[in-house]
């Protein structure tokens, strides 16, 4: 695996999440922010059990003070082992579950994806995201039109870093996700799939996914990466992705 620290993959995940974002000076923290500095996402510490409250607090200081919501993106394998009942004591609110998956892309692999019999572009501008909006506001998402404004920020400041395909019946959007390449990381990481409840069993997601590996293809990289949840990971597991690690955001909304 080219640009890779060897084929392990959880090797590869966290080089790739300790080389992406800004350094903090305490704990190894490595952070992400939004493009408007909304929201900001640690990515990666390294903590111990004698420093962990006091970088906790640390972070939850400058989210107060920079007035952004913060999401520390914890993964079942950091340290000290107790980080999420630290967190939780801190006034973090955890999130859903999920588990890292990973697929060396080859030949084969793309095979599996096929999207030959699917209308999936790719889309670059304003109407292209109201499209994937829709899908969004079709499955209850209460953060469409935020997150719609928030990716057309991203797309017009640093167009190399995500991109957006959507899937289409006729001139219908139902089915979307997005790719995006963490700078320095040697991977590309899949995110936001979702399908319109009215198009679900129909190959729609998988085509999404098959859309996506070939551009990360074209790109030259030959990894991906995708946090899934429970209704998504049998479908990737079948067709070759594989668990790698357990992971789980827990969020802090800052005080008025």
């Amino acid at each position: 695996m080219t640009g890779l620290p060897g084929k392990n993959f959880l090797t590869a995940l966290d080089h790739g999440r300790a080389a992406t974002g800004e350094r903090a000076e305490n704990g190894g923290v490595v952070r992400e922010f939004s493009e408007d500095r909304s929201s900001c996402q640690i990515r990666f510490s390294r903590l111990s059990a004698d420093d962990a409250d006091a970088v906790i607090e640390a972070e939850k200081a400058l989210a107060d003070k920079g007035g952004y919501e913060l999401e520390w993106k914890l993964y079942t394998h950091d340290a000290p082992s107790d980080l999420a009942a630290r967190l939780e004591a801190a006034g973090f609110v955890a999130d859903d579950r999920e588990q890292v998956l990973a697929l060396p892309l080859d030949a084969e692999t793309m095979a599996v994806f096929d999207t030959s019999a699917f209308d999936v572009r790719r889309v670059v501008d304003e109407e292209g995201l109201a499209d994937y909006a829709e899908i969004a506001r079709e499955i209850g998402r209460k953060n469409a039109d935020s997150e719609r404004r928030r990716l057309w920020a991203c797309l017009q400041e640093t167009p190399d870093v995500m991109s957006v395909h959507v899937a289409y019946v006729g001139s219908e959007p139902v089915a979307g996700g997005r790719v995006h390449y963490p700078e320095g990381a040697g991977y590309a990481e899949l995110a936001g799939g979702r399908t319109k409840t009215t198009h679900r069993l129909r190959g729609m997601f998988t085509a999404v996914v098959g859309s996506r590996l070939a551009e990360v293809s074209a790109r030259g990289l030959d990894l991906v990466f995708t946090d899934a949840l429970p209704t998504s990971e049998p479908i990737l597991a079948k067709r070759g992705f594989r668990t790698v690690v357990g992971t789980q955001p827990f969020v802090y909304t800052p005080s008025s």
